[in-house]
């Protein structure tokens, strides 16, 4: 057990998510000191496509080659995949569980090997006779984007443990690369490079889609301020809103994905009652609700 006022306690974590929403106490199992070790995160969907999981695998292999410890939640898919390749390259790993340390017996079982050669550390953040809970998987992806510098987005859905994670890390300015899909494919990856997330490659580089994004209209200082106006639109109240319709002309968004985008310093519920009183704007009933320009029959972003 690692208690946050511990030298042992990974001090990146607490950098990331600062004292008072870091966990209070850690539990582990295998060499500790892999918390303290330059770390990466490679996330993804359950059921990611076979580009996305070759994205893993190469990432997994580059991040062994360089000494970076990849952190995974051990899902099926990405998670799995990132650990596996790995270890296949004779890498480091941890594993965030989202139950109690002493309920992951299969885990113990296969991995035990390496666990016990100190190249995989299994830790937990819930009480030891938890079981799995979809609560705690969701909690435990915060964990695994506060204990890294860099996080590899392979493939997100539109909703779900991978998608509420970079959104939050976006919010949190935290490094973010996703990778650009190929055609055809259907996932949230575009979205989330709208949102703000770096473009990268197979290879995990960062390439310039040579695109003007919303976020880049203007710079904005506080509240709804706009300090740096894109030319064709006016100053203060009136450059924000033409970069919103700006954006819901391309698609349907939730007040925090436009909040994110354009990097608003606004809280959903203010961006959302601003929204549903202009009367350029139609909302889309959901959980979340969506918006979109009323010229926009069927709102897309591809």
């Amino acid at each position: 057990m690692i208690p946050l006022i511990s030298s042992e306690y990974p001090a990146t974590l607490k950098e990331n998510l600062k004292t008072k929403t870091s966990p209070s106490l850690i539990y582990t199992r295998g060499r500790k000191g892999l918390l303290q070790e330059e770390a990466v995160a490679i996330v993804g969907s359950r059921k990611a496509g076979k580009a996305a999981m070759a994205f893993t695998g190469s990432m997994a292999k580059s991040c062994a080659a360089r000494s970076r410890v990849v952190v995974s939640g051990f899902a099926k898919g990405v998670d799995r995949q990132a650990l596996d390749s790995t270890l296949e390259a004779n890498g480091k790993s941890i594993i965030v569980l989202p139950q109690g340390i002493p309920t992951f017996r299969s885990g113990f079982t296969k991995y035990y090997e390496p666990i016990v050669n100190g190249d995989v550390l299994v830790m937990s953040t819930f009480f030891p006779k938890a079981g799995w809970d979809v609560g705690f998987a969701m909690e435990r992806n915060t964990y695994i984007y506060g204990l890294v510098d860099e996080i590899y987005v392979a493939e997100s859905d539109f909703s779900g443990g991978t998608w509420e994670g970079v959104l939050d890390g976006l919010k949190r300015k935290r490094k973010i690369f996703v990778r650009i899909p190929g055609p055809g494919e259907k996932n949230a990856n575009h979205r989330l490079l709208e949102l703000g997330a770096a473009p990268v490659n197979m290879d995990g580089d960062i390439v310039d889609l040579k695109t003007r994004k919303p976020a880049d209209l203007f710079e904005q200082a506080s509240g709804s301020t706009v300090t740096e106006p894109h030319p064709s639109y006016g100053t203060g109240e009136q450059a924000m809103e033409q970069a919103i319709l700006h954006l819901l002309g391309k698609g349907a968004y939730t007040s925090r994905e436009i909040i994110l985008a354009l990097k608003l310093d606004w809280e959903p519920r203010k961006m959302t009652a601003w929204l549903k009183r202009n009367p350029d704007i139609r909302t889309i009933p959901g959980k979340p609700a969506r918006f979109t320009c009323k010229d926009v029959s069927q709102p897309t972003l591809f």
